[in-house]
């Protein structure tokens, strides 16, 4: 067989250099891909993670938001504002004839006590206009049966002399005291006697209107329940004998 031939010692360095060469080139790129790999996913998956996660809590928050603005809206609903009536002025002196005068009596009057008589003023026509309450513009009176009992044209100065707007569509008040449920006689005076328990009718008018009237009942007076607590009972003690015991 022929010999080979023995190549110069250079070109063996440089086959190694070169052999050398494209190892460590393949060692470089082959970790340069596994590192840009590793960084890749480890970069990309958290980011899409937090995307993930900011997309839910900002859907959960706008749930939240959109729940307490429903709930408070249902809560506060609409504000609505009370309307107050406007009142009429008054125009001028009231007629006579134009004046309601509806009388009432609360539950619970009693004889031989002042009995609260409320009179409801009202016009027909009129929106408004001005009355001069008393005893010559209005009478009061309270009846049992066919009987009076007694009337503020005997009594007048239970008639408060006043100025009173009295209006169509919102009623006034007033009110006078029968004093002590007692029989009226000329001059009023104290020496009547006072009215029995039972049933009653009030009647009020304007002179010159309609009358109007209210039935009640005067009720007997209760007496006072007096409880009184005995004393308790001492017990005397026995006198200590003075005999010289022996």
């Amino acid at each position: 067989m022929p010999s080979s031939r023995q190549l110069p010692p250079g070109v063996y360095w440089r086959r190694r250099a070169f052999v050398l060469g494209i190892a460590f080139a393949l060692v470089f790129v082959i970790a340069r891909l596994l590192t840009a790999g590793s960084d890749g996913s480890s970069d990309e998956r958290p980011a899409a993670e937090q995307a993930g996660g900011e997309v839910k809590e900002t859907a959960a928050g706008d749930e939240g938001a959109d729940a307490t603005a429903g709930a408070t809206g249902a809560a506060t609903g609409p504000a609505t504002v009370p309307t107050t009536p406007t009142l009429a002025v008054p125009d001028g002196e009231c007629a006579a004839a134009d004046v309601v005068v509806t009388p009432s009596i609360a539950p619970g009057a009693t004889a031989g006590r002042d009995v609260t008589i409320s009179l409801s003023l009202q016009t027909r026509e009129s929106e408004a206009c001005t009355w001069q309450v008393s005893a010559d513009s209005l009478v009061v009176k309270v009846a049992q049966g066919a009987e009076d009992v007694w009337t503020t044209r005997q009594c007048q100065q239970a008639i408060p002399a006043q100025s009173v707007v009295v209006r169509r569509a919102v009623p006034a008040t007033i009110q006078l005291t029968w004093a002590e449920a007692r029989e009226s006689t000329d001059g009023c005076t104290r020496r009547a006697g006072w009215a029995d328990p039972g049933d009653f009718t009030v009647a009020a008018a304007a002179l010159g209107g309609e009358p109007a009237e209210a039935d009640f009942t005067l009720s007997a007076p209760v007496a006072a329940t007096i409880q009184v607590t005995p004393k308790a009972e001492h017990t005397k003690k026995a006198k200590k004998s003075r005999t010289p015991v022996n």
